[in-house]
């Protein structure tokens, strides 16, 4: 890979965290006024740390995959499956530096059987993303590549 799709793969980290984050907050908004109303502020703090999570459970999967899938679609020279274990890659540096920032176990957030099984599918959505993309990029290719040649021999 080059030092430019580097660069992608820390951005597809960071706004898929970005992202996940900003959704966290209407979710628990959601959760406080249809759900659970009526409590005070501490309530709504202690349940945005089991909600915030799930956030990143679900759409973090479904980011990893339309933006390895849009960024491999668009360049068939680059390895898709590299760039897409990059994405998780830097996206593990990632949390690992904003857990030890929060002072966070890191063990007990992403080390552990459930963290490592998030992980997992969001590497999966990542790397189908990036599989399904190239896919099209190298579909797409060889047929402006067919067209081409047909049009020569007329």
């Amino acid at each position: 890979m080059k030092s430019k799709e580097y660069i992608q793969a820390l951005g597809v980290a960071i706004a898929s965290i970005v992202i996940t984050v900003i959704i966290s907050f209407p979710m628990v908004t959601f959760y406080a006024y249809f759900i659970e109303p009526g409590h005070n502020q501490e309530f709504y703090d202690d349940a945005a740390q089991w909600i915030a999570p799930w956030s990143s459970y679900i759409l973090g999967p479904i980011l990893f995959f339309l933006f390895n899938y849009w960024l491999s679609k668009r360049s068939q020279k680059q390895s898709a499956i590299v760039f897409a274990t990059a994405t998780i890659a830097f996206y593990v540096i990632l949390e690992c530096l904003m857990l030890f920032a929060m002072q966070v176990d890191i063990q007990d957030i992403l080390f552990n059987t459930k963290g490592l099984f998030w992980l997992s599918i969001k590497l999966i959505g990542a790397l189908l993303g990036g599989y399904f993309g190239q896919k099209r990029a190298k579909h797409k290719h060889s047929s402006e590549t067919n067209g081409l040649q047909g049009s020569s021999m007329k």
